[in-house]
């Protein structure tokens, strides 16, 4: 080979070196884009998905019955999550009577659905249920935070 010849073979070599570095360059780069895009999927899919590892508060829903005549509310657990009833407590403005007293049972009774309280003043609860009142019931755990469970805002 001639001076001439080798540096002709040389730059065609030189030319087709570049062309594939250029090719394994893209390749990287999308290879890269490919797994950023996977991480952030996967991330992204595990927050949406692991919603459960929240402490999730107690689910219940409970119905109120006033009689006028008496002056008389009924306080009734309709469904959900059963409770101690030493955790559960009926307020009004003025007053807050546990679940417990109010149903005349121990304190480490269960309050599942079909429970029912009577709110009056021949009672625990000691006053007659205006209705004009305004009466919660409300879940308090011996740890945490306690949670309004259900309103009536009179009749």
């Amino acid at each position: 080979m001639t001076g001439g010849s080798r540096g002709r073979e040389r730059a065609r070599r030189g030319d087709r070196d570049r062309s594939d570095r250029g090719v394994s360059e893209f390749a990287g780069v999308a290879i890269l884009v490919g797994i950023t895009l996977l991480v952030t999927g996967s991330v992204g899919l595990y927050v949406l998905v692991d919603a459960g590892s929240e402490t999730a508060g107690p689910n219940a829903n409970f119905t109120f019955e006033y009689v006028d005549g008496p002056s008389v509310l009924i306080v009734t657990h309709d469904r959900g999550d059963n409770f101690t009833a030493s955790n559960l407590t009926v307020r009004a403005s003025d007053r807050a009577v546990p679940w417990h007293e109010l149903a005349n049972s121990p304190a480490n009774s269960t309050v599942s659905p079909g429970s029912t309280v009577q709110l009056s003043r021949r009672n625990a609860y000691g006053s007659r249920v205006s209705s004009d009142d305004r009466v919660a019931v409300v879940y308090t755990p011996p740890a945490g935070n306690e949670t309004v469970l259900e309103r009536w805002d009179g009749a």
